[in-house]
């Protein structure tokens, strides 16, 4: 087994303060003592060696004993575009496209996009999910979080980030290649999601209009939450 992983957005060397809820699973859950060695992370590259400096009802607080940065990924980069989903479903998709390690979580409004709450507190929930899933899968960084936006707002966003990005999106029919023919380690790939509902044909052609290609998981349709998380898998299997 490895050590205890906790969030710290901000790593340095000394004694550090643990937010409530990392504090909160040192003391609670995993009942750590004085002295008990932990390692910490930042989300954006940094990792660190801790021993635990203090302990008590509601805090805690670490001694972060060396740090080592590891730089981010400048190509190959995973961006899953996707419209949210009910409830549970897109919280289960953030944490395991967490997981998979994609690099950007974009939220997108499709004209069918089903309405759902996405103010300040779901995109901090949306956060702690992130960092949940870091913590028990090993990651270093963190996924981007964006959006909500709309589709055109989402496309003119992105592709002014990553410029040399190759854009996808489920597609059906024939001559619809299949999405391995996109998997490239050495270029980012921005991936669309549409809603239950499907894509309008404007949305589409305004996919099309910015060079986005249409692709084929399978045969099957697929739930907002299955084509994400297919996406994330498949693309960032082989990098």
């Amino acid at each position: 087994m490895g050590l205890a992983r906790f969030y710290c957005s901000e790593l340095r060397k000394g004694v550090i303060e643990l937010d409530g809820s990392e504090a909160h699973h040192l003391i609670h859950v995993l009942r750590l003592q004085g002295d008990d060695r932990i390692e910490l992370f930042d989300g954006i590259g940094g990792i660190a060696e801790a021993t635990v400096a203090d302990v008590g009802r509601k805090t805690a607080a670490a001694e972060i004993l060396n740090i080592e940065r590891v730089s981010p990924r400048q190509t190959g980069r995973v961006i899953i575009a996707t419209s949210s989903a009910k409830g549970q479903r897109f919280d289960w998709l953030t944490a395991k496209c967490t997981e998979l390690g994609v690099d950007e979580l974009a939220i997108v409004l499709f004209e069918r996009t089903v309405k759902q709450p996405h103010g300040s507190a779901a995109m901090q929930r949306y956060q702690k999910l992130t960092v949940s899933a870091a913590k028990q899968c090993g990651r270093l960084f963190l996924p981007g979080l964006s959006g909500p936006t709309g589709l055109a707002e989402t496309v003119k966003d992105l592709t002014a980030r990553y410029r040399q990005a190759q854009m996808i999106f489920g597609g059906f029919g024939e001559g619809v290649a299949g999405i391995r023919q996109y998997c490239r380690a050495d270029a980012d790939t921005i991936a669309f999601v549409g809603p239950e509902g499907g894509m309008t044909d404007a949305e589409e052609q305004l996919l099309n209009e910015h060079g986005a290609k249409p692709v084929r998981i399978n045969a099957n349709i697929l739930r907002v939450e299955t084509a994400a998380i297919a996406f994330a898998a498949i693309l960032c299997a082989d990098r």
